[in-house]
């Protein structure tokens, strides 16, 4: 980005021209007590003050009216617009301060006093330096911009990357599933046609719950449960009695919003390394609640524990990945043993950073 073009952007806004007048004003005052107190000219504190602010304003507002109306798109024309802001500025100070002077405190000040020269040539190295001031400022602002404008295309970047990591993470277990049930289905269609057509029946409503979650639009965690439930009612048909299962949802967490398929990992390893290897089943518990601003999914099962839970497959690894990518350090997955047979899984998330996975 060319210089002038900088700084005609950082004048754009009113309220940096606001802030840069406060400035000016500001600036000018310590140069009116830098020569009274210094005794480099012999006027009094406040005609350099007057003075000092007749130039100081001037020259601010004439190269700030110069950049309005030129917009000069190069440095040369940049720089020409503030030698002529100094030198104009300078000449319709020499009129307003000796004006102001005589009509508000009655002081004659004539042009050829030696102060008044000395002040002219003090003002033109201030006007010169104070300009810099400016056009360094603005620099460094729209150099702040940039960095926040590249800031949020990275932040951005970094978000849809998320988004389809976490696509693909999800994208990994529906295929798994939905082939084992498949394949369970075609071999119930000639032994056992009712428990068949049910079992396709709760496939249908899973897959069109599942698919339904690949729009943008929130699911909350009755809805999660609700796929849940397709699933082990799916199980349970193939198990019969050796597969039960209870569900507690806190009405008070019952329409927060939830990653789909995330439990449903969990509730797999549950059925297949836990209850299905076990000759007589078992049963599944699944508490979803709140405790102190944490959601708490725990899902827990007496079946043959950790010597036949799969720790490190897809699906934990899976519920893992999800976890860290959603939730940062805030949220957690433990695995520990359910006393006195199988294992307990418990999902812990900041209650107030589940939007986070919509945002």
């Amino acid at each position: 980005m060319e210089q002038s073009e900088i700084y005609i952007k950082h004048y754009i806004n009113a309220r940096n021209v606001l802030i840069d007048l406060l400035y000016t004003i500001i600036i000018s005052t310590l140069i009116a007590a830098f020569l009274t107190f210094t005794g480099i000219t012999t006027k009094s504190f406040i005609i350099n003050l007057i003075v000092s602010q007749s130039f100081g304003i001037s020259i601010c507002s004439i190269i700030m009216f110069l950049l309005w109306i030129f917009k000069p798109e190069k440095s040369a024309s940049l720089a020409f617009i503030f030698t002529i802001g100094v030198g104009s500025g300078i000449l319709i100070g020499l009129q307003i301060g000796p004006f102001v002077l005589q009509q508000i405190f009655s002081i004659a000040l004539k042009p050829q006093d030696r102060g008044l020269l000395q002040t002219i040539i003090i003002a033109i190295a201030f006007g010169s330096a104070v300009s810099y001031f400016f056009y360094a400022r603005a620099r460094l602002r729209v150099s702040e911009e940039e960095i926040q404008q590249e800031r949020i295309k990275r932040l951005s970047s970094e978000k849809e990357a998320l988004e389809a990591n976490l696509r693909l993470l999800q994208a990994q277990i529906e295929p798994h599933f939905l082939f084992n049930t498949l394949s369970n289905i075609l071999s119930l269609i000639d032994t056992d046609p009712t428990n068949g057509k049910s079992m396709l029946m709760d496939l249908i409503h899973y897959l069109r719950t599942s698919l339904s979650r690949t729009f943008p639009d929130p699911i909350t965690l009755d809805q999660e449960i609700d796929m849940i439930k397709a699933y082990l009612n799916i199980q349970k048909i193939r198990m019969g009695e050796r597969l039960h299962f209870k569900i507690e949802l806190s009405d008070a967490v019952r329409k927060h919003p939830f990653p789909p398929m995330l439990l449903q990992p969990l509730v797999e390893n549950a059925v297949k390394h836990g209850l299905e290897p076990k000759m007589e089943g078992g049963a599944i518990m699944i508490k979803v609640g709140e405790e102190d601003e944490v959601i708490r999914i725990e899902i827990s099962d007496d079946g043959q524990g950790f010597s036949s839970f799969n720790k490190t497959g897809v699906g934990i690894g899976n519920v893992r990945e999800r976890i860290r990518l959603l939730y940062g350090e805030k949220g957690r997955l433990i695995l520990e043993e359910n006393k006195p047979n199988g294992v307990r899984a418990i999902i812990e998330v900041p209650k107030h950073d589940l939007q986070s996975y919509y945002c």
